[in-house]
């Protein structure tokens, strides 16, 4: 049995407990994608997308088939990088820090990674998508897709006439509501707003008590997740996306318009490092992407708080 072998054990301990508890508990962003694959290339193709076809009238006996040609475009989703950290225990803390399941540090580790990956979605959603024929032309973000925060009158948050509108237009755009349900990411300030109109709380008109436990309910074919998206410590890389000015900007998910793109779910070892003092050094990494592969379901809410 090599000399190691408790060392090559704990690694494995740690690796195998952070795996169950991502499986048990994963984000609340990153699984909204409407479709996922893992990668290893630095680029990859995922779907061809086909312009709309339309089926003509039959006008003659034996006559010439219908032929068209269609046009195409294909979407493609690139590497971003790995990310990682790697804490070092001395040795004195190494014997008292366990790597069992719910453990501290297993618990912390799952914390980060499910950061990392949620806040890599929405970078991905407010980023570019890529097209052309090697995936190198970019597809930014389409700059009218947005109910305005002053529409309906006045600067104002969340309201019922911004719903109604975000509706109708998503409908314009045919996204069924019928086959899914687009998802609207809360901050604090807009979950208030929505507990605010009348008719999403009163039983008359929803049928339904959304305040007896504070749950957020569907409603007007939305559903609604609650999320501290201007936190730069839950999404250090996604917070500055959600308010670039002096409005919040709060997306809305159609998960078909979506695809995320995985290289490394999760990566975790522990060595001891012999240049340290024989400290152990807890590894983590992770690497993922998220794109859009259909503009007309990219939307968001304008929203000026109050506050």
């Amino acid at each position: 049995m090599a000399d190691n072998w408790t060392d090559t054990l704990r690694s494995v301990e740690y690796v195998n407990n952070v795996t169950h508890e991502l499986r048990q508990m994963p984000g609340i962003l990153y699984p909204l994608a409407g479709s996922s694959d893992t990668y290893s290339a630095k680029s990859a193709e995922i779907e061809q997308r086909f312009a709309q076809l339309q089926l003509q009238k039959k006008t003659t006996r034996n006559g010439d088939t219908n032929n068209v040609d269609p046009s195409a475009q294909v979407r493609f989703i690139k590497k971003p990088g790995s990310s990682n950290v790697a804490p070092l225990l001395d040795r004195d803390d190494a014997h008292a820090t366990k790597v069992d399941l719910k453990a501290p540090l297993v618990m912390e580790t799952a914390s980060a990674v499910r950061a990392y990956h949620d806040d890599q979605f929405l970078v991905g959603w407010w980023g570019n998508g890529w097209t052309g024929e090697t995936g190198d032309t970019a597809v930014p973000f389409t700059a009218g897709n947005k109910i305005a925060h002053d529409f309906g009158g006045g600067s104002v948050g969340l309201t019922k006439a911004k719903l109604i509108e975000l509706k109708r237009q998503l409908q314009k755009a045919n996204v069924s509501f019928k086959m899914e349900k687009p998802i609207i990411l809360l901050d604090a300030d807009a979950e208030s707003d929505l507990f605010n109109i009348n008719e999403y709380v009163n039983f008359d008109f929803a049928g339904s008590k959304p305040l007896v436990d504070g749950e957020l309910k569907p409603w007007m074919g939305f559903r609604f997740l609650q999320a501290n998206l201007g936190d730069p410590v839950a999404y250090p890389n996604s917070a500055a996306l959600f308010k670039p000015a002096a409005v919040n900007r709060l997306p809305v998910i159609v998960p078909s318009g979506i695809h995320r793109g995985v290289w490394v779910e999760f990566f975790g070892k522990i060595d001891v490092l012999p240049t340290k003092q024989y400290s152990e050094q807890i590894y983590a990494e992770a690497e993922s992407a998220v794109v859009r592969t259909d503009e007309k379901k990219a939307w968001f809410i304008e929203t000026k708080p109050v506050s």
